[in-house]
């Protein structure tokens, strides 16, 4: 195998490896996406239906976590993301 072959060879590995863990990441994406957004309109009914306290404040609390959760999860993507750039330039310059 020639150098280019083999330099070829690793980039589309490279590449495959990058895809695989950019669609784990948008699956899970999603997935806190759709808990979020049931959280956030469980905690808009029982705030419109309830007026006890406790439960809206246990609502809340789930919406606030949810939302840390994707928010965290949002900025791994971002650092996935940037890293795996940076070393495609870098594998690139070769």
């Amino acid at each position: 195998m020639t150098q280019k072959a083999e330099q070829a060879e690793i980039d589309s590995k490279l590449k495959d490896e990058q895809l695989k863990v950019e669609n784990k990441l948008r699956n899970e994406r999603t997935n806190l996406r759709r808990l979020f957004t049931v959280s956030a309109n469980t905690f808009d009914d029982i705030h419109h239906k309830i007026d006890k306290v406790k439960d809206i404040h246990v609502q809340y609390n789930k919406v606030v976590e949810k939302a840390e959760r994707l928010f965290k999860f949002d900025d791994e993507i971002k650092e996935c993301i940037i890293f795996t750039e940076e070393e495609y330039d870098t594998t690139e310059s070769y």
